[in-house]
């Protein structure tokens, strides 16, 4: 794998998991629905949703890594 490959393969990876970690969780906690309901529903929407980003990123790394993508 040449460096300007696996630079772009990194930045693919925090891009994802900036999108699915930081910015998907703060776009949904400012919703309506989401931002009057109580602290704990937010609480644990916002976790639900961060969580899924997380778990789904490090199991598509998990399989890249079996596919020696990365």
């Amino acid at each position: 794998m040449s460096w300007i490959g696996a630079i772009g393969r990194s930045l693919l990876i925090v891009a994802f998991f900036f999108v699915g970690t930081v910015w998907i969780p703060d776009f949904v906690l400012k919703l309506d629905s989401i931002a009057s309901a109580p602290s704990l529903v937010r609480d644990l929407g916002v976790l639900v949703i961060w969580g899924g980003g997380f778990a789904g990123g490090l199991y598509l790394l998990r399989i890249a890594q079996r596919r020696g993508l990365v």
